[in-house]
């Protein structure tokens, strides 16, 4: 399976590389995998959701201000999405026209998505933080606040569960948990 780099960028100047499987590429979505270390792990109604070495399919639609994480446990059970905000992904292309890098720049605000539909914003702090210290100007504040209540009402419409079963089925992996259990 193909590595590709994943230049995530943290306002105002955080730089970090990470290597990901690539999945599935076209020119709408970039789909990849990884095994996540977060800040802090995410808990929900009293369950660990989200910790380190959980598993995480990304799909990073090209164009839109958002990320979706389809997360997986310790014992392979999807625990739900995790959704970063974020500024439109940019892609970087080899001299063969492959993907080599893409890069995204991380808007501090994130929604979980649990598997019933309930969500819950977070990183909400971070956010303000990163507006008092002036890492994020009012248009991008502006942006980021409109772009999670979208995200909101896509998630509430069942839209963004369809946004990615649509890119699974265009996958080689038409179930996304077979190839977890296979995940190093």
């Amino acid at each position: 399976m193909e590595t590709v780099t994943l230049t995530y960028k943290r306002l105002p100047d955080r730089v970090n590389h990470f290597e990901q499987q690539l999945l599935y590429l076209d020119d709408d979505v970039i789909v990849t995998s990884q095994r996540v270390k977060p800040s802090s792990p995410i808990v929900q109604n009293g369950k660990t959701v989200l910790a380190d070495n959980f598993a995480a399919i990304w799909f990073v639609f090209t164009g839109l201000w958002y990320d979706v994480g389809k997360v997986y446990n310790l014992n392979n059970e999807w625990t739900g999405y995790y959704c970063d905000i974020m500024k439109p992904v940019k892609r970087s292309m080899n001299t063969a026209g492959e993907l080599d890098c893409f890069e995204i720049t991380d808007l501090f605000l994130d929604l979980w998505v649990n598997p019933d539909g309930s969500y819950e914003i977070q990183d909400e702090d971070e956010f303000e933080e990163a507006i008092q210290s002036g890492a994020i100007n009012t248009t991008l504040e502006k942006t980021a606040r409109d772009v999670l209540s979208t995200l909101i009402v896509e998630v509430e419409s069942g839209r963004l569960e369809r946004q990615v079963q649509a890119v699974t089925n265009k996958m080689e992996f038409t179930d996304l948990q077979d190839y977890v259990e296979e995940m190093p």
